[in-house]
């Protein structure tokens, strides 16, 4: 190529020099340590401090590769410096324009544009530092970026005239170089932005993936820990689940005090493996000494040397530090190196720690602790995925605690429920029955023996769920007493199969029949009680009637609230029971009116196993 003036050897020496830097940004944007940093959104400061010295290096690039125009010294400084605050924040853009204004200053020709070089290096560094979020968001726009860098070059121009002592020497320098250098720097901070572009595109990909990876764990993961943390097999899975479907070499699950479960991957052999060597997690292990990686057996198994991460965990009895200082801040820990004095050093110097905490109601119940085979840096992805596993996993635990605390309450309603005995059900079933015992001694017997079995039925049933029958035959016993007081006044009727083998919560009829019995007389005074039992393809259907006057409707209304509805708590609790082990839709079902109530109650045939095996067990 043929160059014939001054403009456009000054245009061709520019686009050299970006392309130079472009390639740079290529060989810098296919490193993984730098892709890494990059999208890390918490950098340490060792991080920090690499990435500055990078975007330095490309601003001393650019300053050494200058073009002489007229006395001056064109250059593309400009891209290096605004690209370290716009893709390494406002920190690293401030070190690294910091660290090339130096080189500029020290080294820039003519010397009396050195100042004003060197202070608008510092300025690209802060401007791009300054709109980092903007472009972190995703919210970046081309034509921004472009008139961004020409708002630089022009502050650029500023200072060259303000801080020069030749003020017109500098002004005549402007004049010939403004346009080339404003538009050329422009388009080249977009090629060099752009080329990293990928690795922002990788960091989506990543983070669909880990998003993919963490929802595929935890539904793995959360059925294991629906117990809480408790030694066992539900533990033992679930450090197994968690090695296998991550690339971990290590994992430790503890509880507040003590360590519940570890795992490892097997590292390949030194040689051919020995038979017959014990497993180390089933040694029992003696005082030991405690260090970053907690409390060590001294001996080992000679025949198992060098020592591997099965040993170092295998000879554990308190949780490491790290998983102790983990709780004691509620937060993650991170250690990439242990001491050098420390026994194990040789051996775990390969591997980086972090240990996060189970935290419930702002207190630490327990920490999982990760071994992962180290890198230049660790992962984002890594540090997240732990993180989030265990913040889902004590959402979990929690949940199954609130799950555990409302069987709890039932099971006190329940109890309630048994021992809540009507008085005047007893004193008129006895004098029912002293009346009796003048003119029939063989019908009172009987009465007692009904009596006796109906307390008994009450206060002595530990099962929560019974068959259907013995609900049913428990109900006739109360029945056949108020039978014997009212006599011909109280009639009662049953249309119920023969097979009544589902089960159902216990004394769940009792309330209902009691109050169709109090309150169901007609205008006449006679009491009519139905009970009809239908069964249908996924429910059985209760329905207990009587021929009273209804249920006022403020007593509705409390019901369907789920307020007591005056000073039994019978009805209530039986809502509120057939709610909550069959669901928000099956509370009672009332059908009031004038001549008489329905009160219709569904019994589903599916249930939850689980739940059902625990309602058996309260």
């Amino acid at each position: 190529m043929n160059i014939h003036t001054d403009g456009d050897r000054l245009v061709f020496d520019l686009i050299l020099n970006i392309g130079l830097l472009v390639i740079v940004a290529q060989l810098l944007s296919k490193l993984k340590m730098v892709q890494s940093m990059l999208v890390q959104e918490r950098r340490t400061w060792r991080h920090q401090l690499i990435l500055s010295l990078l975007f330095a290096a490309t601003i001393i690039l650019s300053t050494f590769t200058s073009i002489d125009f007229g006395g001056y010294n064109l250059n593309t400084r400009v891209i290096g410096a605004m690209a370290a605050g716009l893709l390494g924040g406002p920190l690293v853009g401030m070190y690294a324009s910091f660290l090339g204004a130096i080189y500029v200053y020290i080294f820039s020709t003519p010397k009396i544009f050195a100042s004003a070089a060197a202070f608008s290096t510092v300025l690209f560094g802060l401007l791009g530092g300054s709109f980092y979020p903007y472009f972190q968001r995703g919210k970046w726009k081309y034509r921004d970026l472009f008139l961004l860098a020409c708002f630089a070059e022009i502050c650029d121009m500023v200072s060259l005239l303000r801080l020069s002592p030749e003020m017109w020497k500098a002004f005549e320098t402007i004049l010939q170089i403004s346009f080339p250098m404003i538009v050329l720097n422009s388009c080249g901070i977009l090629l060099f932005i752009s080329t990293f572009n990928n690795v922002f595109i990788q960091q989506d990909l990543e983070s669909s993936r880990q998003l993919q990876r963490a929802s595929e764990l935890s539904r793995k993961c959360l059925p294991l820990l629906y117990k809480g943390l408790h030694k066992g097999e539900r533990i033992n899975q679930l450090a197994s689940v968690i090695l296998r479907e991550t690339d971990w070499s290590g994992v430790m699950i503890t509880n507040r005090s003590e360590i519940l479960e570890w795992r490892f991957k097997k590292p390949e052999p030194y040689g051919e493996p020995k038979r017959g060597v014990p497993d180390i997690r089933n040694c029992q292990v003696p005082e030991g000494r405690k260090g970053l990686l907690g409390s060590l057996n001294q001996t080992h198994n000679p025949e198992r040397f060098p020592e591997d991460l099965s040993d170092i965990l295998g000879r554990m009895t308190e949780i490491p530090e790290i998983g102790e200082k983990a709780m004691d801040t509620r937060e993650l820990v991170t250690v990439h190196q242990i001491s050098k004095n420390n026994k194990d050093y040789e051996r775990m110097k390969e591997y980086s720690l972090i240990a996060a905490p189970f935290v419930i109601r702002d207190q630490s119940i327990g920490c999982m602790i990760v071994w992962i085979k180290k890198q230049w840096v660790i992962r984002q992805s890594e540090t997240e995925l732990l993180q989030n596993l265990v913040t889902i996993g004590s959402t979990q635990i929690a949940m199954a605690e609130l799950d555990h605390q409302k069987r709890m309450r039932q099971k006190a309603e329940f109890k309630a429920l048994q021992f809540q005995v009507n008085p005047h059900f007893l004193f008129n079933a006895l004098n029912t029955i002293a009346y009796v015992c003048r003119e029939n001694p063989d019908r009172a017997r009987e009465l007692l023996v009904i009596l006796a079995n109906y307390f008994r039925y009450n206060l002595n049933s530990e099962n929560y769920m019974v068959s259907m029958r013995e609900e049913l035959d428990h109900v006739k016993d109360y029945l056949e007493l108020e039978k014997a007081r009212f006599e011909d006044k109280l009639t009662v009727t049953y249309d119920v199969p023969t097979q009544m083998d589902m089960r159902i919560p216990t004394l769940i009829f009792q309330p209902i029949v009691e109050n169709a019995v109090r309150y169901g007389a007609d205008q006449t005074g006679r009491r009519r009680v139905a009970i009809q039992i239908r069964d249908r393809e996924k429910e059985v259907i209760v329905r207990i009637c009587d021929a009273g006057k209804g249920f006022p409707a403020e007593i509705l209304e409390k019901l369907k609230n789920g307020e007591p509805t005056g000073k039994s708590i019978g009805l209530t609790n039986v809502h509120r029971r057939m709610k909550s082990i069959y669901g928000e839709d099956n509370g009672l079902v009332i059908v009031s009116s004038e001549k008489g109530s329905t009160v219709e109650l569904h019994f589903l045939k599916e249930m939850p196993k689980e739940g059902e095996d625990e309602n058996r067990n309260n």
